[in-house]
């Protein structure tokens, strides 16, 4: 028998909006997507997110790298990628 693997999917915008900025609750939301689920392999799917905050994606990058998890995004829109891997860089200094 085949061991199966369970993959958690999320989508950015029914969690939080199209626009993602930093919150009142951010953080805590940020927490239950990428810490607190049972899972160890996550997908987060950015379809039809307008907008990110570069203090939201500076965030998520600094829990995403201590959820210690497999998180893959998909469908993060082009336009977004620079913001995503300026935070990244920061985050990882």
């Amino acid at each position: 028998m085949i061991g199966m693997s369970v993959v958690y999917v999320e989508y950015m915008k029914d969690v939080f909006s199209s626009t993602l900025t930093m919150g009142p609750d951010t953080r805590e939301e940020l927490d239950k997507t990428l810490i607190n689920v049972p899972y160890t392999e996550i997908i987060l799917d950015f379809s039809g997110i307008k907008s990110m905050s570069f203090e939201f994606a500076k965030e998520y990058c600094s829990i995403k790298n201590k959820s210690n998890k497999t998180v893959n995004e998909v469908n993060l829109p082009l336009e977004l990628m620079p913001i995503m891997d300026k935070a990244s860089e920061c985050n990882s200094l």
